[in-house]
């Protein structure tokens, strides 16, 4: 899929996860932990709210991802920030939850916790093809020690 379809469809799920939460109105509700959210009596109270919960999760999903495609390679280094990236989610959230703070809406910190899970899974995926690519260039060297730039149409 190309980039540009992936910005809107991130823009869009912006757009439309703030349309569900006008119209739902603000989460009301004392959560122990972002995840408490999951539990099936309280997604059946608030269907619309997990809907918008849902979306907001996508997006930032989507835009953590598509803001780390613009760097070519690198796959330990992308591994290494959505690793940091998604700790730093789950922590901001537990002490948003825990503290009862308002800087941002109780959706939000959920999404955040969401995301932050959500992203472990890229993050180990960007840190095995970075060890497969660093045994394959390694490998590589021992095999052939000369660059493969180096050699002429003579030497094939």
């Amino acid at each position: 899929m190309k980039k540009e379809y992936l910005l809107v469809l991130v823009i869009a799920l912006f757009v439309l996860s703030s349309v569900l939460d006008s119209l739902s109105g603000p989460l009301k509700l004392a959560l122990k932990n972002p995840f408490y959210f999951l539990k099936p009596a309280v997604i059946a109270v608030y269907p619309f709210t997990a809907v918008s919960i849902g979306m907001k999760t996508t997006f930032l999903f989507i835009s953590a991802l598509l803001a780390l495609s613009v760097i070519e390679k690198k796959y330990l280094a992308k591994g290494v920030f959505l690793l940091f990236l998604s700790a730093l989610l789950e922590l901001y959230s537990i002490q948003q939850i825990a503290t009862g703070s308002q800087r941002i809406t109780l959706e939000w910190s959920i999404a955040l916790a969401f995301s932050g899970v959500a992203l472990i899974l890229p993050a180990v995926l960007y840190f095995v093809m970075g060890i497969i690519k660093l045994i394959h260039s390694r490998l590589k060297e021992i095999n052939y020690p000369y660059s493969q730039e180096q050699e002429t149409e003579e030497d094939l």
